[in-house]
């Protein structure tokens, strides 16, 4: 016997990384599905529908970090009172372009440098799906000279 309408809420760790939607706005693909209380019986899936997550008027909240020297180790550790599930890393060294270096589920990530490298830039971002850097993502920028 059905008990009537229920509501179902996905917390943000739960959902997917984001994605572009359009001009400079960014979000969420999703659809849901209903089933029985008995779980015999299933609808169809909706279809998949565009939730707005930021855009140039509603970006994310920056943060705080540092960069750390240890050999040719770089680290980079930063605050996110937010707690996002995962961060995009980019990286640049002497003021080249910034490349995709890779994903870290917690505040801190490590990579080498190259011998020859007296700058590096590093963008950390909100995880999304397509690995572009993206302002409206961007939620700390650091710079540092290699050896001071």
């Amino acid at each position: 016997m059905a008990s009537g309408l229920r509501k179902a809420r996905v917390s943000k760790k739960n959902l997917p990384p984001v994605i572009k939607l359009g001009d400079d706005s960014f979000g969420y693909l999703v659809r849901h599905r209903v089933i029985s209380e008995d779980r015999n019986r299933f609808s169809a899936w909706s279809p998949v529908q565009a939730v707005p997550a930021f855009d140039l008027e509603n970006q994310p909240e920056t943060v705080t970090g540092e960069i750390s020297f240890s050999g040719d180790s770089v680290t980079v550790v930063w605050d996110d009172a937010l707690d996002r599930p995962s961060y995009d890393i980019f990286v640049s060294f002497d003021e080249g372009p910034f490349e995709y270096h890779g994903t870290s589920p917690i505040h801190s990530y490590s990579f080498l440098k190259p011998s020859t490298a007296t700058l590096v830039s590093v963008t950390i971002q909100i995880e999304s799906i397509d690995k572009l850097r993206e302002d409206v993502l961007t939620i700390i920028d650091i710079n540092a000279t290699i050896g001071s």
